[in-house]
């Protein structure tokens, strides 16, 4: 499984029947170009959580490109999905998509929205895990250990002259690199950070 990851946080997985989108966030253009490779739009869209940095744009591509959209239960009720064919689960969670080509867990993580993932998601050739926001802790992580490829976008990054109140929000949602260190010490997969 092949992937890239784009200007605004999501990824593109190229899986053996086409390729699956994660999140929203961009611009609707941004969104398209990121996703929509040699005129095809990817055969699925996951989003993992509702924040704006997450979903944003997320409906209006699915709805102008026919993409079916993935999201946890209270995540998909709290964004406009009329006209969407969408898929809302439970989290945690797992469902294998005989009919999209791929097999998807969800496993929640410590984050300041609706039913907040991260998700393993493989196809008959390996399986890819993708932390995107959230604190994983070791009772996670060990889900996350068996997958070929790792990709995380959960490592603590605090701005420089943030309030104090934003830099305590931050620590309890998101994991030190020495944190992250310490939970794939033993991996021996591909680990990238985004």
């Amino acid at each position: 499984m092949k992937w890239r990851s784009n200007s605004f946080g999501g990824i593109l997985l190229e899986i053996e029947n086409g390729s699956v989108a994660v999140n929203g966030g961009g611009s609707l253009a941004d969104m398209e170009q990121a996703y929509v490779v040699d005129g095809k739009a990817p055969a699925a869209m996951i989003v993992t959580c509702e924040h704006h940095h997450r979903s944003r744009n997320a409906d209006r591509f699915c709805l102008k490109h026919s993409v079916p959209l993935i999201a946890a239960d209270l995540c998909g009720e709290r964004l406009c999905l009329e006209g969407i064919d969408t898929t809302c689960l439970p989290v945690p969670g797992n469902r294998f998509f005989v009919k999209r080509g791929f097999g998807l867990s969800l496993l929640p993580v410590r984050y300041d929205s609706a039913d907040p993932f991260c998700l393993i998601i493989g196809d008959s050739e390996n399986t890819l895990g993708f932390v995107p926001d959230g604190k994983i802790y070791p009772k996670l992580a060990k889900y996350l250990l068996d997958c070929d490829t790792l990709i995380l976008g959960n490592r603590l990054n605090i701005p420089g002259n943030a309030p104090s109140a934003l830099v305590r929000r931050l620590k309890s949602v998101y994991n030190t690199q020495e944190e992250l260190d310490g939970l794939f010490a033993d991996y021996t997969g591909e680990l990238c950070y985004i």
